[in-house]
């Protein structure tokens, strides 16, 4: 049986219904096995709607695991064995994805060899990278139609729906904000069933990247548009509703992207130099935006210093620069090393190319670096305003990772994996 990880207000609502809750995950099960077996596509399509589902968690004697991982691993052992009995020997079929992915792979692996705990290291080993990877083999495989993706962006509008307007009712309501500190009405952010409000930015701001060029692609589809729209509009807001200026930031570099390679590359450049210059123009707007983007505000400096423990960890001898500091290092380094009255107690250095070095050292970093460029290699020669729309969701995931953690938790490793089966 599961118990619920949410916010206490949450949480206590969720016993009420303890039972019938658990039930009705056991079915969903159930019924993922099923189509694992019958209509893989259609089980990772359930699994996608569950992204957000690793906040369901369980134990069988000490192994923890959570409900996402239970959908990704009977999806991929459903495909694995209805794949063997038809005797379609394409489990590890990766194709040009198997040298980048066998890099991570082994950054991932050395690291958690050197982390300093174990036993919660292979937790997030198996979580961040293994059963993404193993969910990303599935995908390469059952993904063969335009039909099959349009299955699994709907399966992304749905996972939104929740963490979306919950977040809207928080703005209005207070209710269940994660911390104390954002539920002031002057100062409030959303946080939905997450923990931070940048947590909702990092998962609603790639998807909903991707929806706008979904969105562009079948714009004369009107039963088609008033339901993106539908699912588009209640994230949009519960973005704005965190006050994540680095999903802001990340999302902004999307609809650039898709605005210059989608619509008018002359217009889209004319835009984006008039705004800068009336930004450095007017006063109010000045004061505001160049103290965020030359990194003087609060947020910014945290940023900085985070960043220079990292750097410094990673400097501290040859191993730590080649193999990284070895799963949850850095949290054990920038404990030791960190001022807790400026510095708040963080697991990752906040910065992707930082978080992949730390975490899987060089061998993972260069993988990661190797897999986005072919990425966008394959989504160029794609070039469609769908494909245009999916590289645009990894545009959000890298500008908003200059300053965050786009890949390091559970759901948004799968997401990251997912967008780049995608393309």
């Amino acid at each position: 049986m599961f118990l619920f990880d949410f916010n206490w207000q949450i949480q206590h609502f969720l016993n009420q219904f303890w039972w019938p809750l658990n039930s009705l995950l056991l079915v969903i099960a159930v019924i993922t096995a099923y189509l694992a077996y019958k209509k893989p596509i259609y089980a990772a399509a359930i699994t996608v709607v569950f992204l957000p589902g690793y906040l369901f968690r369980s134990y069988i004697s000490w192994l923890p695991f959570t409900f996402l991982e239970v959908l990704i691993w009977l999806t991929f052992l459903g495909w694995a064995i209805k794949t063997i009995f038809n005797f379609q020997f394409s489990i590890f079929n990766l194709a040009r994805y198997k040298w980048p992915i066998l890099l991570i792979l082994l950054g991932a692996t050395i690291g958690l060899v050197f982390s300093p705990d174990l036993q919660a290291a292979a937790g997030l080993w198996k979580a961040y990278f293994i059963e993404p990877i193993l969910f990303f083999i599935v995908l390469k495989n059952v993904v063969k139609t335009e039909n099959d993706k349009k299955i699994l962006l709907w399966a992304l509008g749905i996972s939104t729906l929740a963490v979306s307007l919950l977040a809207i009712c928080q703005k209005f309501s207070g209710f269940s904000i994660a911390e104390p500190a954002w539920t002031g009405p002057e100062n409030r952010r959303v946080t939905s069933i997450f923990t931070s409000p940048n947590a909702v930015g990092l998962f609603l701001g790639p998807i909903v990247a991707i929806y706008f060029g979904w969105l562009l692609a079948e714009i004369k589809n009107l039963k088609s548009t008033i339901l993106k729209l539908l699912l588009i509009i209640p994230a949009l807001l519960a973005i704005l509703f965190t006050i994540s200026q680095g999903t802001w930031l990340g999302l902004a570099a999307a609809i650039v992207f898709l605005a210059y390679f989608g619509w008018n590359k002359k217009w889209t450049t004319a835009i984006i130099v008039s705004l800068i210059i009336l930004v450095l123009i007017i006063p109010m707007t000045r004061e505001i935006i160049i103290p965020i983007i030359t990194f003087q505000d609060t947020s910014g400096q945290n940023r900085i210093t985070l960043a220079q423990l990292s750097w410094q960890q990673l400097t501290s001898s040859p191993q730590n620069f080649l193999l990284g500091a070895g799963s949850l290092g850095f949290d054990q380094y920038q404990d030791q090393a960190r001022n807790p009255l400026k510095i708040e107690d963080l697991l990752y250095p906040h910065n992707i190319i930082l978080n992949f070095w730390s975490e899987t050292g060089l061998s993972g970093l260069i993988g990661l670096i190797w897999l986005i460029v072919i990425f966008f290699k394959q989504g160029f020669r794609r070039y469609k305003l769908l494909m245009l729309g999916i590289m645009a969701a990894m545009i959000t995931i890298i500008v908003h990772g200059l300053i965050d953690v786009p890949y390091f938790k559970n759901d948004l490793a799968v997401l990251f994996w997912l967008i780049v089966a995608l393309i």
